[in-house]
């Protein structure tokens, strides 16, 4: 029943298949798209308009020549700083002065960027080693909170730089301006709350949406649009306009166009390669991104994203535009939306288009403090304290590498701090033993057996070779099966553990199955499941070999002789393609049980997923049991808890089929799928009462394939025999 079994076409027939999801998903995140585009235009210093027009010819002209499936084009809060750097450099501190000549550089950058995707470096972003990206975005993180509290609080900035407007932030409290702050912290708090609410209602409308519906009205109640004075504890503030969005009077006075005068500076050239290195690093990275959350798996042609999106750039620049990317809080909502083809994308671009036509009026009522509030959010998102958390998991390598480029960046600027990161990390791994000569060359031997290939490396595979590593699996994989056996390595990083998986997916689209061997003869640095692997035992300040649970669940294999598994992060396919998991990226898969007691193929495992990348990612490991009764006839439908919203939106997203018969069974599940008849005569007396007999298990079966899970999150180890029991009882009531 999986949804996702027809790939979308794209194109003219896309456009007429896919006509109603995809207007839809463009109407949707064209909401969220708005209060964001102006929101980041004003942090890079440039009129709020110039954020729109980004997104509008994102939408218009990049979304007919990306190479990409469901992301969406337009300006991104990773690239606030870069711009505003370069309007704060280029003007000599004046922004109305430095905009004409930073839009001369936006311009000459995004044609950079095309040219790189032309000359196809697109393979370049998997160079950069993922701990000093990590450091890179969380430095983004803080110079926002930073720059926009000030915004917030209704203060005036200071001049001079990051440490110095960080260090002023204490004092710019004293001054703040209450009612200004309170528009801050109520569209905060709405950005807090909104994903915790899970009646359907209020998931109908964006977060950002919200925050306007909140933040309006407050404007109107504090009365922002008549310049007066009001008195709160003994002070006296100044409110008005000044504190709204303002807008041309009509589009064509937004128009401005870019000055070249400064070419000849050293300040537009680094303003230049700042914006082409940072800006074309990230659509890459969010594109890759985009394709992990894809349901239909589809990849996306790296190089052609950059020529469309460098020279959607350009053309942004062009007309007083930021530049752009493909933007990973949008292309996510695109797809939760039903977004099928990127003509998802051109409706979004239309539909802005449409509101900054129609709805100026409303427009120029929202306050630049929630504007703000949604821009300290986002910052907060890249440098919260789970990423800290994260890195440190990974091993201290990996956290020493990440706080490095984060202090880097923020002492410096983006360019000397990923410099600084990469640095760092590689002397890192050369004094942990990695040989000099291997930096940017694997060394590894090359065996042909029929049609599997198998490539022993020898000495390390990280961040910096793994550029050939990925080149020599390609160059010998024609077809059949590639074997990379690791058990002779000396190193293996987080970076290449964490783009092995993306690799085997990339191969499987070609018919190529990769398989990974010997890394159980390796020893995780840190007991994370996508640590640095080495050869050389680790003291046990720097973590165990097997985790708690890993022990406890090879004690119970043990017991019972089942196969165990602790760690795989190849052959994930068969994960691929369920409800359960849409949307979802599957990155490795831990304490894999082999059931071997219940004449089929069962499986139980805690799967490790993600969705999304940068601003979106989540992690989650949970554990399922996979059942393959392919064999039999059994129709597809999923089974889920019911809650209360959902019986009073039966028939609105999904119509529940109900038992007369059975009023337990109905009132516990939410059951539906595409043949209710074949579903009704399935699920007999017998069956209904055993499945109501679980205790809250969730049921998905897909082409004969059954995925179960007991609740979200991990089964805990003293009642995974029992969960395994549950599949042999599941297996002897559906055969």
């Amino acid at each position: 029943m999986s949804p996702f079994r027809d790939i979308p076409v794209g194109g003219l027939p896309g456009l007429r298949r896919h006509f109603r999801q995809d207007l839809l998903a463009g109407f949707s995140v064209s909401l969220i798209a708005l209060p964001l585009s102006l929101g980041i235009a004003l942090a890079s210093g440039m009129p709020p308009i110039a954020g729109v027009l980004t997104a509008i010819v994102g939408g218009l002209f990049a979304s007919r020549f990306v190479g990409s499936h469901v992301t969406i084009s337009g300006p991104a809060a990773g690239l606030i700083v870069i711009v505003l750097g370069a309007v704060e450099a280029l003007g000599a501190g004046d922004p109305v002065k430095g905009y004409p000549f930073a839009l001369a550089a936006i311009f000459t950058a995004g044609l950079i960027i095309a040219l790189m995707g032309l000359l196809r470096v697109g393979k370049l972003g998997d160079f950069f080693p993922s701990a000093a990206v990590h450091g890179m975005l969380a430095a983004i993180g803080v110079i926002i909170m930073v720059k926009q509290s000030y915004v917030a609080l209704g203060v005036a900035a200071p001049q001079g730089e990051m440490l110095e407007q960080l260090l002023h932030l204490p004092t710019a409290a004293l001054s703040v301006n209450p009612e200004v702050l309170m528009i801050a912290l109520g569209s905060i708090l709405v950005l807090l709350i909104h994903p915790r609410l899970k009646f359907k209602w209020i998931q109908l409308f964006p977060a950002p949406l919200w925050v306007l519906f909140l933040a309006i009205p407050m404007a109107h109640a504090f009365d922002l649009f008549h310049e007066h004075h009001y008195h709160f504890a003994g002070s006296d503030f100044v409110l008005g306009p000044r504190y709204l969005v303002n807008l041309p009077n009509k589009i064509s006075d937004g128009i401005v166009f870019p000055d070249f005068g400064m070419l000849g500076t050293a300040a537009f050239w680094v303003a230049v390669t700042s914006i082409a290195l940072v800006g074309g690093l990230e659509s890459l990275l969010s594109a890759k991104a985009v394709d992990a959350l894809d349901p239909w798996s589809r990849r996306s042609n790296l190089n052609r994203d950059l020529m469309a999106l460098g020279g959607g750039s350009a053309l942004a620049a062009f007309i007083g535009g930021l530049p752009m990317i493909s933007e990973i809080v949008r292309s996510s909502a695109n797809i939760n939306s039903g977004g099928r083809t990127q003509w998802s994308n051109f409706f979004h671009g239309v539909f802005l288009l449409i509101f900054l036509l129609l709805l100026k009026p409303i427009i120029e009522q929202i306050p630049l403090s929630a504007l703000a509030a949604m821009l300290i959010f986002t910052g907060f998102r890249l440098t919260a304290p789970k990423e800290f958390k994260h890195m440190y998991k990974i091993g201290r390598k990996q956290f020493a590498a990440f706080l490095i480029t984060l202090v880097a960046v923020i002492c410096t600027d983006l360019l000397v701090g990923i410099g600084v990161g990469i640095l760092a990390e590689l002397l890192m791994h050369l004094g942990t033993g990695a040989n000099w000569r291997q930096i940017f060359r694997v060394d590894a031997d090359v065996r042909a057996n029929g049609k599997q290939i198998e490539i022993s490396l020898r000495g390390s595979a990280t961040f910096s070779n793994y550029l050939s590593l990925k080149s020599l699996i390609l160059r010998n994989c024609k077809e059949g099966t590639v074997v990379l056996d690791v058990s002779g390595a000396k190193l293996i990083d987080h970076s290449v553990m964490s783009h092995l998986p993306l690799l085997e997916q990339q191969l499987a689209s070609m018919g190529i199955r990769l398989e990974v061997k010997g890394l159980d003869k390796l020893h995780s640095v840190s007991g994370h499941r996508l640590s640095d692997h080495s050869s050389v035992k680790p003291s046990k300040a720097l973590g165990k070999r097997l985790s708690v649970r890993q022990m406890e669940v090879l004690i119970l294999a043990m017991e019972r002789k089942y196969q165990y598994s602790p760690l795989q992060i190849t052959h994930l396919e068969i994960w691929n393609g369920f409800h359960f998991l849409a949307g979802q990226s599957v990155r490795s898969v831990e304490n894999k049980l082999e059931i071997n007691e219940c004449g089929v193929e069962v499986i139980v495992a805690d799967i490790h997923t993600s969705s999304g990348a940068l601003l979106t990612a989540a992690e989650d490991l949970t554990t399922y049991m996979r059942i393959d009764l392919r064999a039999s006839q059994i129709p597809d439908f999923l089974l889920e808890n019911e809650t209360m919203v959902d019986r009073l939106l039966d028939g609105l997203s999904v119509r529940d089929i109900d038992f007369a018969g059975n009023k337990q069974f109905s009132d516990q599940y939410l059951l539906h799928g595409p043949d209710e008849a074949a579903i009704r005569s399935f699920l007999n007396p017998k069956r209904l009462a055993f499945l109501s007999s679980l205790d809250k298990v969730e049921l998905e079966v897909n082409s004969g394939v059954l995925l179960l899970r007991r609740r979200p999150g991990l089964v805990p180890t003293s009642d995974l025999q029992q969960f395994a029991e549950i599949g042999c009882e599941l297996v002897k009531a559906f055969v």
